[in-house]
């Protein structure tokens, strides 16, 4: 390892300067020209990602990639606290996405171990469609959507999925890999992955998402061949199909829609059906327990936090296919399930024990139909500590307190089965 770093060296200077001589031509333009903060942002952004596409040639070792993105962090960090970069910290909207960038730098690096097509295709997605579609929304948008205190356009969003499919096409191309016509299918089922994580992202999370659907889409096509493409088409169509059989009774709204669109398809393409069962009766309890009068829209707001936690063990289960992980699945849904009905039961009117109980059990029903025996007590402790974990954290100014509550469960159940 220390021969590496040692001939890394020189290259992690030059990369080191060249991102100093990008900030400071960002706040040059900032501070002496009057160019909108939006704009000097996004060419951070892009100037960034062009630096950063160069890894996989000038960098040999992961421990000078996490370095250097340690260093870009507190770079940013620290012209947030002194007021240094306000080229990038001085919009109005609240975003992370600075800081998610270097994690998804050195996320993709590790995961892709330094490959050049499985690491330069996402951080060019989410540097340069990224952009292309706020770019676009902001000149030329008209339809707009919500996501929770943001906006996106939908023309937005169109000229993101043409820059990412494209992007996936070229760079696909020019390593020759996997072959015409699964070429194209890849780099479409990329795209329109892409496309749906960035329109459901908030608060700068998309530089971290989008990178990392990406290379799993194209990890997962390039390993497993034409049999892992059907999945992810066949993920997507039944999600299309679910949206539109249940849009009008689910009283769902555009980017509600779209993230059960993503949740389907990701239980789908990476767990198959015994992954979506839990998930479908969980959305099926949803429909239920709906009043028939004064529906409550099923948005984003609602829908992303009570299963954004089982995502995130589905698709660690698609990088690493441990079949270990479904009972630590099952116990972010019963957690997730627990507390989203509780508070369900609150704006319907019902009493939130019984509500609260079956939004728990409800994910395990289907599972009991052809498993014979489950851990229930180890669900069980892992859901009381998820619920329990929530209630304690319900009083603070914490974003993501389900997130951290199912995952808590989801960590539970790994360690007690």
């Amino acid at each position: 390892m220390l021969e590496e770093l040692q001939s890394d060296a020189l290259n992690a200077a030059f990369i080191s300067t060249a991102i100093l001589v990008l900030f400071t031509t960002g706040e040059l333009l900032h501070r002496r020209r009057g160019v909108r903060v939006e704009l000097t942002r996004k060419l951070s952004h892009v100037g960034a990602g062009a630096i950063v596409l160069t890894f996989p040639w000038v960098l040999s070792s992961p421990w000078t990639v996490a370095m250097l993105c340690v260093a870009f962090g507190g770079l940013l960090a620290f012209g947030k606290i002194t007021g240094l970069l306000s080229s990038v910290h001085s919009v109005e909207r609240r975003t992370g996405g600075a800081y998610y960038y270097p994690l998804a730098v050195i996320g993709t690096f590790w995961l892709s171990a330094g490959d050049p097509l499985l690491f330069c295709i996402p951080i060019a997605v989410m540097a340069l469609a990224d952009t292309a579609a706020a770019l676009v929304g902001q000149q030329v948008g008209v339809n707009h959507y919500r996501v929770f205190d943001n906006k996106r356009t939908v023309e937005g969003s169109l000229a993101f999925f043409g820059l990412a499919m494209a992007i996936c096409l070229v760079g696909l191309a020019l390593a020759g890999k996997p072959g015409w016509p699964a070429m194209l299918i890849v780099a479409i089922v990329a795209g329109i992955m892409a496309t749906a994580t960035e329109a459901i992202s908030v608060r700068g999370a998309d530089n971290l998402f989008i990178p990392f659907t990406c290379f799993l889409v194209l990890d997962r096509t390039l390993r497993l061949g034409l049999s892992d493409i059907s999945g992810w088409v066949e993920g997507m169509l039944l999600g299309a199909a679910i949206i539109l059989a249940s849009f009008r009774i689910a009283a769902l709204t555009p980017s509600g829609g779209v993230t059960v669109f993503v949740v389907v398809t990701l239980a789908w393409s990476l767990g198959g059906l015994h992954w979506l069962l839990p998930l479908a009766a969980f959305y099926a309890l949803y429909i239920a327990t709906l009043p028939k009068e004064g529906k409550i829209r099923a948005d984003l707001d609602e829908v992303f936090p009570t299963t954004v936690g089982s995502m995130l063990v589905v698709l660690t289960f698609g990088h690493f296919g441990d079949e270990g992980l479904f009972v630590p699945y099952l116990a972010t849904l019963t957690a997730s399930g627990a507390i989203a009905f509780s508070r369900m039961a609150k704006v319907r009117g019902w009493p939130a024990i019984p509500l609260g109980l079956s939004g728990a059990l409800t994910p395990l029903i289907p599972v009991m139909a052809y498993k014979n025996s489950l851990p229930f007590l180890s669900i069980a402790l892992a859901t009381t500590a998820g619920v329990t974990a929530f209630v304690a954290l319900s009083n603070t100014h914490l974003a993501g307190r389900r997130l951290v509550a199912s995952l808590l469960a989801g960590a539970v159940a790994w360690a007690t089965v």
